[in-house]
């Protein structure tokens, strides 16, 4: 028998859509940043329980086990973006 050998190479587990998406909130805040404190409070809101199910949603499912620093990358922008919002409104 002729077995053909096959060369696995592996898959970068990068989630595109959500990097894409975290570029375009950078963008929108660099361009426009009269955003209001209501975005802040969202933001605040939706990291809450992100950090207590080690799993982030934006565009797509991201967990701290697979994906550690995609995953504190999100969390941290809502947890800045958020206070900076909020504190920019209040100013």
């Amino acid at each position: 028998m002729n077995k053909e050998r096959t060369i696995k190479i592996p898959r970068a587990n990068i989630k595109w859509r959500t990097v894409i998406g975290l570029s375009l909130i950078y963008l929108s805040l660099a361009l426009y940043p009269g955003y209001q404190w209501i975005w802040g409070a969202l933001l605040l809101y939706w990291v809450i329980p992100e950090i207590f199910t080690g799993s982030a949603y934006f565009l797509e499912p991201v967990h701290r086990s697979k994906n550690p620093v995609l995953y504190w990358l999100i969390i941290i922008t809502w947890l800045v973006l958020g206070s900076y919002i909020i504190v920019e409104a209040l100013l």
